[in-house]
């Protein structure tokens, strides 16, 4: 039973540090394209016009 906590807890804590640093690494990577992290991608403007959208309420 206690094997299982230890590969469950060894799981969990690989799964965060691969998602941390891949994070780490896309905030580098578009820092070095000098752009912002948060960055949308123009081609999406392209695609929906203004007249697509309508107001939610």
């Amino acid at each position: 039973m206690e094997y299982l906590l230890i590969f469950g807890s060894l799981l969990v804590a690989f799964i965060t540090l691969r998602v941390w640093f891949g994070a780490r690494r896309a905030k580098i990577y578009a820092q070095s394209k000098q752009q912002n992290y948060n960055f949308m991608d123009p081609t999406i403007e392209k695609i929906t016009t203004k007249k697509d959208r309508k107001p939610i309420g």
